[in-house]
């Protein structure tokens, strides 16, 4: 075993000493973007002034879809995460109560909305 690990221990070493290396840079679709997750092959972005969601290129950074999150009504959306085809939104209050989650299927129809207050 400790052979193995001193054959192994210098690329290991190697690969985390390296400086990272910048693989692209993409253009935001909107101006606010508060929200990024990946899944289903995608980028999705989630812009709180405009509420909306946007399904990027992950390589163009191109908008393939978009829709606007109607349902959060005057609640302010800030996060987004994307699960087991579905896309997540985080939104609440200005002063942080009553923050709710909204679920919507990767094609942007609404599914459902829960409560995230601790």
């Amino acid at each position: 075993m400790k052979i193995v690990l001193l054959l192994v221990l210098p690329l290991i070493l190697a690969v985390c000493l390296s400086d990272p290396v910048l693989d692209r840079t993409l253009t935001a679709p909107d101006g606010n973007i508060t929200g990024l997750g990946y899944g289903d092959g995608y980028l999705w972005a989630l812009d709180k002034t405009s509420k909306t969601i946007y399904k990027l290129d992950p390589l163009t950074g191109s908008v393939e879809h978009s829709w606007v999150c109607t349902q959060t009504g005057t609640k302010i959306p800030t996060g987004l995460t994307y699960l087991n085809g579905y896309i997540y939104v985080c939104a609440g209050t200005a002063t942080g109560t009553s923050t709710y989650g909204y679920r919507y299927t990767s094609a942007g129809a609404y599914v459902s909305s829960f409560l995230m207050d601790c």
